[in-house]
Order: C-alpha cells, then sequence, then structure tokens
C-alpha cells in the first residue's frame, strides 16, 4: 500500500519510536511495539522492543482472531513517516501519533456508527493483519479505537485512535 497521510485532526501527541533496518513502514501504518517473544515470524521471534507495522504480528500457527487478539496490548498508534526497510542499514527514529482522528479503509465494507468499535482487519486465508485497513468490532479486547461518523455500506470511515499513550488510555 502506498504511503497516506491519514490524519484528519486532533492532537496527536506524537513520540519518536525505533524501527529496525530491515522493516520497511509508511506512511499511515498501524503499528505495534515488539515486545514478547514469538509475536513475530510465525511464533520464532525474540522480542526486540522495536516497532513494527500491525502485518508483522503473526504468532505461531496463529488464526486471524489469535494474530487480532495480540494487536491491542502492543498497539503504539500511526506511522506519521516512512522508512524504507534496507538489510544491514540503520535502525531509524519515526514519529507515530498516539491520538487523533485517522481516515482508515474498512476491510469489509459496513456501516458504522459513531462510538462503535474498530479494531484491526486481516486476511482469512493467511491469517495476516493489514496494516492501513481496520474493520468494525464489538469486542472491546480487539478495540483500537472508535467510529467518529455515520456511514452506510462505507469503504471507509474517521475513526478516533485510542492507544496507552492517549489522553484516557485504551479502551
Amino acid at each position: 500500500m502506498a504511503n497516506v497521510n491519514r490524519w484528519i485532526e486532533g492532537a496527536r501527541n506524537q513520540i519518536l519510536v525505533t524501527v529496525a533496518s530491515g522493516v520497511t513502514v509508511e506512511i499511515g501504518d498501524l503499528m505495534f511495539l515488539d515486545n514478547s517473544d514469538d509475536l513475530r515470524n510465525n511464533g520464532s521471534s525474540t522480542a526486540d522492543n522495536f516497532i513494527y507495522p500491525l502485518s508483522y504480528l503473526r504468532i505461531s500457527g496463529a488464526s486471524l482472531t489469535l494474530n487480532k487478539e495480540q494487536v491491542k496490548s502492543r498497539f503504539l498508534g500511526v506511522a506519521m513517516d516512512d522508512k524504507d526497510g534496507i538489510v544491514g542499514g540503520v535502525d531509524m527514529k519515526i514519529p507515530i501519533a498516539t491520538a487523533g482522528k485517522f481516515d482508515f479503509d474498512l476491510k469489509p465494507g459496513n456501516t458504522v456508527h459513531p462510538g462503535e468499535y474498530f479494531g484491526p482487519s486481516g486476511t482469512t486465508t493467511g491469517s495476516d493483519i493489514l496494516n492501513q485497513k481496520v474493520a468494525k468490532t464489538s469486542d472491546s479486547d480487539l478495540a483500537l479505537g472508535y467510529f467518529a461518523e455515520y456511514k452506510v455500506h462505507a469503504n471507509s470511515a474517521y475513526c478516533w485512535i485510542r492507544t496507552a499513550f492517549s489522553n484516557g488510555g485504551t479502551i
């Protein structure tokens, strides 16, 4: 997916975070902190406390649902800058918005109402989480924020993100 500035409004409460040299990040990617062993590489990774786009989160033999359940407690926010993943390059700091209103694509398309939760979206065939798409959810354990508008059969919607760093913390 191409770099997309998804920020609409609101205080972004940006923090600078470190991304490992071989990791590609695009503006608008939803990001997580790798703070536990076995979160990446199909469960064969060591926690390195670097930041990754959600597509890197893939635990051993997990279904899409199990992968989604790992996101909320590690969700940091939205990438506000990009980084090319050059293997053998240098680690780089990029700004992450930990709060604010963003325009995200919905997968699948859906009717949404203000205050309803959104969480990570993905593909059930590969159990992969998508970096810049969200899905409506009623499960607060999966919620990364809530919708900010009413839209019928929407392919995208405005969303307020909620992280441990945002005012009020996570949902």
